[in-house]
């Protein structure tokens, strides 16, 4: 038995680790989310990598950014996931992507085994659905989400929706904000009007809002644990998990998807 999985071999047995090892898996975004997603694949046992972000590390970064110090402020997101890939597993192979997702090669999506979209808008998570379904391939859209409800009360926590064998999207599970999509299609001059007309929260005005480490690690935890039951055979993942960290809470969603959905339907299963 290998010595160093032995406790994952434990619950899913050798062909389970096996398969995990040989899955071939692409993280969208390397910031709060993806950073944990990338840690909990690797010490799960992952080998094959893309990492896909363009951005750097700032200051503001270092309170949630998985493998990140003062020391690698300016550098790129993704070298620092690919650093800590490597020192956990340093026989994996990985490939840093210094792209957005638009930009990203078509093969960073078409072939591989699995998405994890790791990203803060939903403008951006239009295009991952939109590669995703048009590849075949199953992704996992992770999100968290921190907001006042306006009497007063925090809401904070996240989601992981598992797209199936393409039979589900955020768009058809209508987890999309038509209004921020909207917004962010706009030109600058665009959006300040917008803004002026319609109201638009603090957060979304100054393109930043809460994010802390703990809430993203549970969301991340979720969807690599959803993989690894997947991946294993031990369960099918749950369509949709919700956590709402102010009741402590995790929520497994059953709605159907809405029929005649202009992404996934249609779309042939993914073989893996």
């Amino acid at each position: 038995m290998d010595e160093r999985n032995s406790r994952n071999i434990a619950l899913f047995g050798e062909e389970g680790q096996d398969t995990i090892a040989k899955t071939k898996v692409t993280i969208i975004g390397a910031g709060g989310l993806g950073g944990p997603v990338a840690e909990d694949l690797a010490y799960l046992g992952v080998l094959d990598y893309r990492v896909v972000d363009r951005d750097v590390v700032s200051n503001s970064s270092l309170n949630r950014l998985k493998g990140a110090t003062p020391a690698h402020i300016g550098k790129k997101k993704v070298n620092v996931a690919k650093t800590m890939i490597k020192a956990i597993q340093p026989a994996a192979k990985i490939e840093a992507i210094d792209a957005w997702l638009a930009d990203a090669p078509h093969e960073a999506i078409a072939d591989v085994d699995v998405v994890f979209g790791c990203l803060d808008k939903d403008i951006h998570r239009v295009e991952l659905t939109r590669r995703c379904t048009e590849a075949s391939v199953p992704f996992f859209d992770l999100a968290t989400d921190v907001h006042d409800t306006g009497n007063g009360a925090l809401v904070y926590g996240g989601r992981v929706l598992w797209s199936g064998q393409s039979e589900r999207c955020p768009f058809c599970m209508d987890l999309l904000d038509q209004a921020s999509i909207r917004r962010d299609t706009l030109s600058p001059e665009q959006r300040s009007d917008y803004d002026a007309i319609y109201g638009v929260p603090k957060t979304e005005l100054d393109e930043t809002g809460p994010s802390v480490v703990s809430i993203n690690g549970v969301i991340a935890s979720l969807a690599v644990t959803e993989f690894m039951v997947w991946v294993t055979g031990l369960r099918e993942p749950k369509q949709l998990l919700t956590y709402r960290a102010e009741h402590g809470s995790v929520r497994a969603n059953l709605d159907a998807p809405a029929a005649g959905c202009p992404y996934c339907t249609g779309v042939k299963p993914h073989d893996r």
